[in-house]
């Protein structure tokens, strides 16, 4: 069920594409206006009272200026309407499947963060939980991390799941390139951050057993606030450029 909603918001975002889309707009504009004219000449309505005795009247009511004016404006609908059917649909529906892999990718390390399991690197990515690709939750995070209310458990398990998803995030750039160079280069940024987000993978120093419980304490006595604040800064940044990632998916749709 969860997949068959996934499509239908697919298609409704594709569908709403041709309406945000200033060139796919423009588009449907001509073609739009070529139909009601079409539909205007087809109609053969009487001439307008101000536009008899003019030198537009013979144009006008002439035939073979109808036959030619239907003929072209029918092969303007007729392309547009191919154009839909062989191009546009096929390829914004591919591009709503690239964006759902890359999406689900950085959904894989904000779960790791947002339910704190332990496995999470582990995780297939189609059963990740998409809700931490919301704005509002992406919101509420930045929030938390400046104001030092992260804790230190999920920054660490969301950076085993970036140390492990690292090269899985290089290979899918191929398929931002595919979106368009703007897309490539945000995907590229993305990589970076997830790259030094892991590069803290096996640096966590030693912590005594009688200091593990001031893992979230601020204060020196904690032998991980150091290396929390990095984990801190590297993850705020990686969830930064993730909501840049996600509006700009959302201005392409």
């Amino acid at each position: 069920m969860a997949r068959v909603r996934l499509y239908k918001h697919g298609e409704a975002l594709i569908t709403a594409r041709l309406l945000v889309d200033r060139r796919e707009r423009r588009l449907l504009i001509v073609a739009t206006g070529a139909f009601l004219l079409l539909c205007l000449i087809e109609a053969r309505l009487p001439l307008p009272v101000n536009l008899s005795g003019t030198v537009l009247e013979p144009l006008l009511l002439s035939g073979a200026a109808r036959t030619i004016s239907a003929g072209v404006l029918v092969s303007l609908v007729a392309a547009y309407v191919f154009y839909l059917l062989i191009d546009y649909f096929p390829r914004s529906a591919k591009e709503a499947k690239s964006i759902f892999v890359l999406n689900s990718l950085l959904a894989a390390v904000l779960d790791s963060y947002d339910r704190c399991r332990v496995f999470g690197h582990e995780t297939a990515l189609p059963h990740v939980k998409r809700h931490v690709l919301e704005d509002d939750w992406l919101e509420q995070v930045i929030v938390d991390i400046k104001d030092r209310r992260a804790k230190f458990l999920p920054l660490k398990l969301a950076m085993q799941t970036a140390h492990t998803r690292l090269d899985d995030f290089r290979n899918a750039l191929v398929l931002a390139v595919n979106l368009s160079p703007e897309h490539a280069l945000q995907w590229l940024v993305i990589i970076d951050k997830v790259r030094l987000f892991a590069e803290s993978y096996g640096e966590q120093p030693e912590v005594p057993e009688d200091k593990v419980h001031l893992a979230d304490n601020e204060s020196d006595e904690n032998p991980l606030r150091l290396y929390k604040g990095d984990l801190r800064f590297r993850f705020m940044e990686l969830v930064e450029e993730s909501q840049k990632w996600l509006q700009q998916n959302d201005s392409k749709a």
